[in-house]
């Protein structure tokens, strides 16, 4: 099951509430649907919670019986369809849709209408792979008149045109959870937000693994190339004869490739510090460049 479809199980779940709401989440489903005109009603939908839902809010806003049919919601009688358009202020042979803000003045009815819209024309990607929602309409004035509104509430969305239809999207996770979170979707906003945190979690701890992998193939480069230093000189009869802090020094160098020079510093008596350590396989490497 897709993130969209459990988010829109969600939001069905929730209780219709008042006349008011369901007028306003109504109002969201039908202006988002694939046709909402004079002749009448379709709203297409693959999720039979959402298909329940829409016939649930058209018989409690409007008293009209919608039906179920190839997998979309139809009002096609004429009265009905008239009564609906009363009930949103419009006139039945209006040329463009338009959003009625006196239904969305409430902060309750902006959170249905927000619900409405995306039970009907919304998508949200899987937020383990990215992070991206966007609300689909074919009506222009709708869909710019709603992007006002969501400014108005402090939600800018970015905007664009898709095969003759409008989109308003999101690609900031916080801004999809705060329109989540005033749809009703709460649990889906939660989940996103951890998913964000799994996922930034995830990349701190590989670029801790890639950096400490970087330093320890240092580490184990310098160290190699230490070493073929003073078989160099161990070979040609100059080691022996060297200082015995030198001798010392590439002894323990050689017995303990995988060590850092800082890790070495405790195996040495008397003790030496890390830039007298330093000098000594500086001299060490430098008689070796001859050979």
């Amino acid at each position: 099951m897709s993130f969209t479809t459990d988010t829109k199980n969600e939001l069905c779940r929730l209780p219709l509430g008042a006349p008011c709401c369901a007028l306003a989440e109504s109002l969201g489903i039908l202006l988002y649907a694939n046709r909402f005109s004079e002749s009448g009603v379709r709203v297409q939908s693959d999720n039979p919670a959402v298909r329940r839902r829409i016939c649930q809010l058209l018989h409690a806003a409007f008293h009209v019986e919608a039906h179920e049919q190839g997998g979309a919601v139809t009002v096609a009688d004429p009265d009905a369809v008239g009564s609906i358009f009363s009930a949103f202020g419009y006139e039945r042979r209006s040329i463009a849709l338009q959003l009625n803000l006196a239904l969305v003045e409430e902060d309750c009815c902006r959170s249905a209408f927000l619900r409405g819209m995306f039970l009907s024309g919304g998508y949200l990607s899987d937020p383990g792979k990215s992070y991206h929602l966007e609300l689909v309409t074919s009506h222009y004035n709708v869909s710019r008149q709603v992007m006002a509104l969501l400014l108005d509430m402090g939600m800018a969305p970015g905007f664009l045109t898709r095969r003759g239809n409008y989109v308003l999207y999101y690609k900031d996770s916080s801004m999809i959870e705060d329109f989540l979170s005033a749809a009703g979707a709460t649990g889906a906003a939660m989940t996103l937000m951890l998913s964000k945190v799994e996922k930034d979690l995830r990349n701190k701890v590989n670029r801790k693994v890639n950096c400490e992998t970087a330093n320890l193939s240092k580490t184990v480069d310098a160290a190699a190339r230490q070493i073929a230093a003073i078989e160099k000189l161990r070979a040609a009869g100059i080691l022996q004869n060297l200082p015995e802090p030198l001798r010392q020094t590439a002894e323990i160098r050689v017995k303990n490739p995988e060590l850092s020079l800082a890790e070495m510093l405790p195996l040495f008596d008397p003790p030496i510090t890390k830039p007298g350590l330093n000098n000594r396989i500086r001299k060490l490497m430098k008689l070796a460049e001859p050979l």
